[in-house]
């Protein structure tokens, strides 16, 4: 209805609004009714009928009452057969087959086709005048709407009176469009603007419109005319009102930069920023605004493109450097990456008085698995390693390779006790069969953090030369250093 322009609309309206008269006469009986006037003119034929036959009635003169309704059957071509009936039901009189085309309603009242009247004598009623009528509808639902007066006249009324109604709304309105008021010139400058310019009334309907707007709409400037701005295709911004206009008629104050979306075709979504101000009268008042609609869906676009690179390039940039901080064979910190991160935790704990140990560890003949099963094999056994240790650790702690098949463990605020005891169980769950496709055994040892004085590089020099001492023992052990024999 929208894409109507305000003619036809309003045509439309007064052709509605005029049937709707019709209708409502039709109801409280001031249309005449063709089928009432019908049943009239047959009851006044049985009234003449019977006032004929009185007379020979009440002498007993069938043979004249006969006659009479022979007469009325063959001068009435709508009159099918004619009797007259006795109070008792017996027929004492009949012209044409009255008893086969006679079959009344049960209640007796006469209708359309079957009209009975009463005769009296002395006051007492003796026998009625029957007629039976031939059935003057038409045939079929259609011909039957069509026989009726009012449907006739509200089809006159419908085209007729559109086109009267078009042609008349016309002339009137092309003294109220606001656009007549406007000097071509400054439609004309209106219609180049690059950006949609719409004008707007106290109840923000639409009374000027350009070119440029309605081509982004894909609608034409007339169709806009009267229709309320609010009302167009605009698509939902959540609870807050997306209108600047509206507060600018409303305050008199004007708006800039203010977003707005709308679907001009199936899944085609146009980007407007909207400027308001509002247009005053001579006691500054708001009567109006004129609203500019710039088109940023383009913008928008390059925007959103310029956004995903942005973050395709920060994500590549968090991947590198993650690589640069993680060993690429086993995925755990390389030996940079924990040392960056041992030397924070430390410093942390001795400031805040806690436990920091440190754990070495190196996988016992590994020169051996290599020559003797291939350096593939050799992988594997490092990277199974370190798939445990990263799992049995917590994520407060760090697991790093240290170098080769050496690997390094540190624990912030654990004791060297709970540190002995995960070096221990770290050694028991290589050791098990299974745990690589060739038996593996590792050696572990443990120091921790005895003085705020001590650095991470001779914590981690302790921790080694706890390991050197479990290689020296036997291997497959965990040895503590503050344990070891002091020389």
């Amino acid at each position: 209805m929208e894409r109507l322009g305000p003619v036809l609309r309003l045509s439309l309206g007064l052709v509605v609004l005029t049937s709707s008269v019709l209708v409502f006469a039709d109801l409280i009986g001031l249309v005449p009714n063709a089928s009432n006037a019908e049943v009239e003119a047959r009851i006044q034929l049985s009234e003449t009928l019977a006032t004929q036959i009185m007379p020979a009635a009440e002498r007993n003169d069938f043979g004249s009452i006969r006659r009479a309704l022979d007469l009325t059957v063959t001068r009435n071509e709508s009159v099918l057969s004619a009797g007259l009936r006795a109070t008792s039901g017996r027929l004492l009189a009949v012209a044409g087959d009255h008893n086969a085309l006679w079959a009344p309603d049960h209640d007796s009242r006469s209708s359309a086709t079957h009209v009975r009247l009463p005769l009296f004598q002395r006051g007492e009623e003796w026998g009625n005048v029957e007629l039976r009528f031939e059935s003057s509808g038409p045939n079929g639902l259609l011909m039957a709407l069509w026989e009726r007066p009012l449907l006739r006249l509200m089809i006159a009324v419908a085209v007729f009176g559109f086109v009267l109604y078009v042609l008349y709304m016309r002339r009137t309105l092309r003294h109220l469009d606001p656009s007549a008021l406007i000097p071509s010139r400054v439609q004309n400058a209106l219609d180049v603007m690059t950006e949609g310019v719409v004008l707007l009334d106290e109840q923000e309907r639409i009374v000027l419109v350009n070119k440029s707007f309605a081509q982004r709409l894909d609608r034409k400037p007339g169709s806009l005319l009267g229709v309320k701005a609010s009302s167009l295709d605009w698509k939902s911004h959540g609870a807050y009102s997306p209108y600047s206009w509206l507060e600018t008629i409303r305050e008199g104050t004007p708006s800039t930069g203010t977003p707005l979306r709308m679907e001009v075709k199936a899944g085609e979504l146009r980007s407007f920023a909207v400027n308001s101000a509002p247009v005053l009268d001579g006691w500054g008042k708001a009567k109006g605004a004129i609203v500019t609609f710039d088109d940023v869906t383009e913008l928008e676009l390059k925007t959103a493109e310029l956004e995903k690179s942005r973050d395709e390039i920060r994500l590549h940039a968090q991947e590198m450097e993650l690589l640069a901080k993680r060993d690429p064979l086993t995925g755990v910190a390389n030996r940079r990456a924990f040392m960056e991160w041992a030397e924070s935790e430390l410093a942390k704990a001795v400031e805040r008085r806690r436990h920091f140990c440190c754990v070495m560890s190196d996988i016992d003949h590994f020169k051996k698995i290599n020559d003797t099963h291939g350096h593939p094999m050799g992988d594997d056994v490092i990277r199974r390693v370190a798939e445990l240790f990263a799992t049995e650790v917590r994520s407060s702690d760090s697991v790093c390779r240290y170098g080769g098949e050496e690997f390094c463990i540190a624990f912030s605020g654990t004791p060297i006790e709970t540190a002995t005891r995960v070096a221990e169980r770290l050694r028991e769950k290589v050791s098990q069969p299974g745990f690589a496709q060739v038996p593996v055994s590792m050696s572990f040892g443990v120091a921790e953090l005895d003085a705020p004085e001590r650095s991470l590089s001779e914590l981690l020099d302790r921790a080694d030369q706890a390991l050197y001492a479990s290689k020296n023992g036997g291997r497959d052990r965990v040895t503590r250093w503050d344990q070891l024999p002091r020389s």
